[in-house]
């Protein structure tokens, strides 16, 4: 039988702690602290993470980079009501719980209320933050002051539009001109992947 490295340190403190006395129950790790999440209730975020697990791998990496960069704040905000900015929230918040990242989440209406998020005593949240930020560019010019007051709070942000939309470089430029920046901007609805029919031999 071959045994690794951690297999050979494991046996070695079951050997010690039976010499002590010691339960080796209380040395095995919990199964349960290992069970990935459940898919959520929600069918579309589930068929969304089934069908592009590298894409939310990707898009919460960034977020978690952003995270151990100080900008503990994270909003993903839309242009209109119905671009997916809460299925957006939900996917990736399942995606960083699955990969053992306890995480905050909070929508707009706690923002307005002053409640994103808890904070330590140096003004810092407590737990790494997703905020679901709504409709952050609506139609027409970007106004500056309604920015930012939906983006109060926020150290950075991913932007959701849908597909057949362009992208607006005036709204990245808002949010950096108020000290926000942008991890990057989420397609939705659009057209899945064509893949070529099997050729036959």
């Amino acid at each position: 039988m071959i045994v690794d490295l951690v297999d050979d340190a494991f046996l070695r403190r079951l050997a010690e702690s039976a010499a002590r006395g010691i339960s080796a129950a209380r040395l095995q790790p919990s199964i349960a602290a290992h069970r990935e999440p459940p898919l959520p209730d929600d069918p579309v975020v589930s068929t969304l993470l089934l069908g592009s697990p590298e894409q939310w791998a990707r898009l919460a990496h960034h977020v978690e980079a952003a995270w151990a960069v100080g900008e503990r704040v994270v909003a993903v905000a839309g242009r209109t009501r119905g671009d997916g900015v809460s299925t957006v929230v939900r996917g990736l918040v399942h995606v960083l719980q699955r990969g053992g990242t306890v995480v905050s989440c909070r929508d707009i209406h706690a923002a307005r209320d002053g409640a994103i998020p808890e904070s330590e005593d140096d003004g810092r949240p407590t737990l790494p933050t997703l905020v679901d930020g709504g409709v952050w560019f609506p139609p027409g010019p970007v106004h500056r002051g309604r920015l930012a007051r939906a983006a109060f709070g926020c150290h950075a942000a991913v932007l959701v539009r849908r597909a057949g939309r362009s992208p607006c470089p005036a709204h990245a430029a808002a949010l950096a001109a108020l000290g926000i920046r942008v991890l990057g901007e989420v397609v939705t609805f659009a057209e899945p992947p064509m893949h070529p029919a099997p050729v036959a031999a």
